[in-house]
């Protein structure tokens, strides 16, 4: 005696010739009810797929001489506080997409190279560090917070220590290696 008839139920016969009780199910779910569980999962995929940010606006996509997204290694716990002197701080990335390489061929980079990025000013969000010591070049992007394992597009510049307007705190060895200077950065969800 199967489940159904202990319930007083018809057989698995009688309810594919559509002689079955309401409120009994069959044993496994039908194909509809399959291919609506596909059709819902694959829409989920597709709404979080449409909301991945990458970082491109009119700025980072035509400033500096090379483009990358990157993924920030480590920071600072607190960037220093040195009252009116307005530093670049020089952070480690790993590099893991090349928009656009450099045209003079000095840096040739590829995914996984390690790279060190200058931000000026970074205490402050990325639209509020254009100042008079920088002049009236375009500065800035979106990133508004530093945290280590995030990704930022950024429009790089490879004259740091020309660049930095006053001077680079560059803790990071060994000198001179993959040295760049942020002129646009925007966040990434990489």
């Amino acid at each position: 005696m199967t489940g159904q008839e202990a319930r007083g139920g018809a057989s698995d016969v009688g309810e594919a010739d559509g002689g079955g009780e309401l409120g009994v199910y069959p044993d496994r779910p039908g194909p509809v009810r399959g291919l609506g569980t596909i059709v819902g999962v694959a829409l989920v995929f597709w709404v979080l797929a449409r909301h991945v940010e990458t970082g491109v606006d009119d700025q980072v996509t035509r400033l500096g001489k090379i483009e990358v997204t990157a993924r920030l290694m480590e920071r600072p716990d607190v960037f220093p506080e040195l009252g009116a002197y307005r530093y670049t701080y020089v952070l480690p990335y790993e590099v893991l997409k090349v928009h656009r390489s450099d045209p003079g061929g000095r840096y040739p980079l590829r995914p996984g190279d390690r790279i060190f990025v200058g931000h000026y000013q970074p205490r402050l969000p990325r639209s509020a560090i254009r100042d008079a010591d920088w002049g009236e070049a375009p500065l800035g992007g979106a990133l508004d917070r530093w945290v280590a394992g995030e990704a930022h597009r950024m429009a790089l510049d490879y004259e740091l220590a020309d660049l930095a307007p006053s001077g680079a705190l560059d803790y990071h060895a060994p000198a001179g290696t993959n040295r760049f200077f942020a002129i646009w950065a925007n966040p990434t969800t990489y």
